[in-house]
């Protein structure tokens, strides 16, 4: 049902002229079965369709096409709503790319998505901090947690990854570090982008999300984004490689 409202709701002028015909279906039924009140009924249907597709062709609708153009599909209250969506995602995703903190709920969910994408030759890259630096603690201090609430989730989070990495599969996690001020939360893959600010006050889980389709201009964006600063190295350093033993 959700995706037939997304479909409806890109396609308005199909929807309209499926109107229409249906109208013109029942005037013809009414006209076979002598029937007044369905060949109204029809007429009504037909007239009501002539008028929503003229008011769409006379004034338009800049907010749609602002939608359309940026490629947002919905704004989630919380990430935790979020979630929901970007996991039917992941099922078929092939390559991850996320800007994030310890990705806790990924971990404890997902564990079997994250190894079949990393099985059939998947790669995921994530950039988070550096648990020990100091922007992270004032992080931790402004979603009100405990100390190392945070850190520990990333250093979970690596150890994590390096055991997945050991299995050898044809893909592979890579993990960079960097110690600015946290940027916002972006859950991009090939076939979604999820994103959202981290809110002072607010455990992140809690925070606003939104989610686009990989057709838009946001899509295109965050893609540039993400790529820039994975390649800067004075932005950013390889943390699985500082974290051999």
């Amino acid at each position: 049902m959700r995706k037939l409202k997304r479909y409806v709701r890109s396609n308005t002028t199909l929807a309209e002229v499926i109107i229409f015909l249906i109208g013109a279906v029942l005037i013809l039924i009414g006209k076979g079965f002598s029937s007044n009140i369905i060949i109204g009924i029809g007429t009504s249907i037909m007239a009501s369709s002539i008028i929503v597709f003229m008011t769409d062709v006379m004034i338009g609708s800049d907010e749609n096409e602002t939608v359309k153009h940026w490629g947002l599909e919905e704004v989630h209250q919380t990430r935790g709503e979020m979630n929901r969506n970007c996991d039917l995602y992941l099922r078929n995703a092939k390559q991850i790319s996320v800007i994030a903190f310890g990705l806790k709920s990924l971990r404890d969910t997902q564990q079997k998505q994250v190894e079949r994408l990393l099985r059939n030759g998947g790669s995921i890259r994530i950039i988070t901090m550096r648990p020990e630096c100091a922007n992270l603690k004032e992080r931790e201090k402004d979603e009100l947690l405990p100390e190392e609430g945070i850190s520990l989730s990333i250093v979970q989070l690596i150890d994590w990854a390096k055991k997945l990495n050991s299995r050898k599969y044809k893909g592979k996690i890579e993990i960079r570090y960097h110690e600015r001020q946290p940027l916002d939360f972006l859950f991009m893959m090939d076939n979604r982008l999820f994103t959202g600010p981290y809110e002072y006050g607010k455990d992140s889980q809690q925070s606003l999300s939104f989610e686009y389709n990989n057709t838009g201009k946001a899509y295109e964006y965050y893609r540039n984004y993400f790529n820039t600063l994975w390649s800067d190295n004075d932005f950013c350093v390889n943390a699985l490689q500082e974290n051999k033993e």
